[in-house]
Formats: C-alpha cells, structure tokens, sequence
C-alpha cells in the first residue's frame, strides 16, 4: 500500500509516492497556484493523477499556517493568506474520497527529520524551517507536540526584537522577520542603501563576493536565530535542534553568529546538551513527514 506526502510552499508544491518502506518511488513538484480554488484543484488533480499509476491509500499534506487542533481550520497562513479560513483537509477528503490529514508543514518537515534520525532517537527534538518565514516542529517521545488547540511549536512567531519589523503574523519583532529569507533581504537593504530587492541567495551570492553590507545582514540574522535558540533551549532544553531550509545553506555565515549568541544567553551546561546540527532531508522532510501522517491513517 503506498501513501502520497505532499508538500505546499509559497512557491512549489513538492509530492512524493512512499512504498510501505524504503525509498519513495516517484517525486516530483509544480509551481503552487495562487489562489484557493486554484490550489484546491490543483492538489487534487495531483492526487487523481498518481492515484491511477500507484497504489495511494492515504494521503498527507502539509501546508504553512496555524491548523486548529479540532475544528481542522486553517486559522492564519501568514505567507499564504488566501488559506486564511479554509477547511482544506475537509474539502481535499471529499473530492479525493481517500483518507486524509492536513498538518502544519513545519510539524510534517520535523517529523520527517525526526524518523530519519538513527535510533535510539532523541526524546526531545526541535526542528526549525528557515525558508520564506520561519516553521517549526517539537516532536517528544515520538510524538508531534500540537498543544490543547493545535497552535504549538510556532517557535518563527517567538519575539526577538522589540522594536522590529511587522510580521505576517499581525505581530512586530518575530524571530522570521529576522532570521528568514525575507529578513535577510530586508537588513541587507537597510545596511546597503539599495533600493532593489534582491533575493537572499543573491545575498548569499554578494556575501561570498566581500560585500559588507552582506556579511552585516547575515551575522544580523544570526544573532536574532540565537535569541530563538535561547529561548528554546530555556523553555524545552532539547537533546537536539536540527535546522534546515534554503537560508540554513548558508552554513557558519549564519549558524556561527547564532551558536556565539546562544552561548552567551544560556549557561554553559544547558548550552554543552544541545546539539545543534544541520538537518538531514533538506527539501524532502516535509514530504517524508506527511507521508508518515498519512501511513498513521491506515494504521
């Protein structure tokens, strides 16, 4: 029996055909409409059209946004607002007539890290996305943290600056308006005086280059992924904190900024039994991690 693991970000729906064990068998992705009835449809074309070549008895999916823990609301999608409200899960369920269950694509990535750990696997693990925002996901004991109404592990909402930059989220100062690509971006304009946006890989790019204005913005968002970090590590003092997303692959450009500032704000004992690493399955986590949720329906 095979289940499909999709994956939906602001720019590209990523989905994959998992076997009941081993490698998936298929993997592929599309640019995400941009609005509802267009992703709508177009999530359910990919279902009909994979389920006429694989054997699909589930399906999973992951999607940015607070999902309320009963109602199956998607309650706020700070990146993707045209979500704001929707029953996806319900509506995908009766179009697809497959079992089916939407969850935050930051939980269904750091599950995906999470199984792809070695055993014994830790027993508290945090994942963080650093992407177009930043998502999240606490797994303890095996177990997805989801809270009384499903709104936990919304670590990117977490306030590092006091005075900072509005959020998507209706708030000022969270940790994604820092430490995201769209953070890094927005300092290197402030530190550069330029006037075109460029991407945070042409960031990167500029970085690598020499470029001061660069260098400033991404020890900036390194210093505020720290203040997340301490944070975390106070509140859940987890075994291990993997990171991943596109902004990740900047490496020691900014994860050496974040560890120097997480070892000044914690003391050195809580800072010496967290690990933090680079995360395993890069793009493939959240797929891997929905496709897990999915084989669950079955189960």
């Amino acid at each position: 029996m095979d289940v499909l693991g999709i994956d939906v970000g602001a720019s590209a729906v990523k989905f994959a055909v998992f076997p009941g064990s081993g490698q998936p068998l298929l993997e592929a992705e599309e640019k995400t409409a941009r609005s509802y009835p267009e992703l709508k449809t177009q999530l359910l074309g990919i279902i009909s059209r994979l389920k006429r070549t694989h054997d699909i008895r589930a399906v999973g999916i992951g999607v940015p946004g607070f999902i309320s823990l009963k109602e199956r609301v998607i309650e706020c999608s700070p990146n993707m607002h045209f979500l704001d409200g929707q029953r996806l899960e319900e509506d995908l369920a009766a179009g697809s007539a497959l079992p089916m269950t939407v969850e935050n694509d930051a939980n269904a990535a750091a599950l995906g890290e999470y199984l792809a750990l070695a055993e014994p696997r830790p027993a508290h693990f945090v994942h963080l996305t650093l992407g177009s925002g930043i998502g999240s996901g606490i797994v303890l004991n095996g177990s997805l943290l989801r809270g009384a109404c499903g709104f936990a592990a919304e670590l990117g909402h977490l306030l590092v600056n006091g005075q900072g930059r509005p959020c998507g989220c209706g708030n000022a100062g969270c940790a994604e308006t820092e430490s995201s690509a769209a953070g890094i971006t927005a300092s290197y304009l402030e530190y550069s005086g330029s006037t075109a946006a460029p991407s945070s890989r042409d960031v990167f790019a500029r970085l690598q280059d020499g470029d001061e204005a660069a260098r400033q913005a991404f020890r900036r968002a390194g210093i505020f992924l720290g203040v997340l970090l301490a944070q975390i590590v106070y509140s859940l003092n987890p075994e291990r904190i993997s990171i991943g997303g596109g902004v990740a692959a900047a490496g020691e450009a900014l994860l050496g900024p974040a560890r120097e500032e997480l070892a000044r704000r914690v003391v050195a004992k809580a800072f010496a039994c967290t690990g933090i690493e680079a995360a395993r399955l890069g793009n493939a986590a959240g797929m891997a991690g929905a496709a897990a949720l999915a084989r669950g329906l079955l189960s």
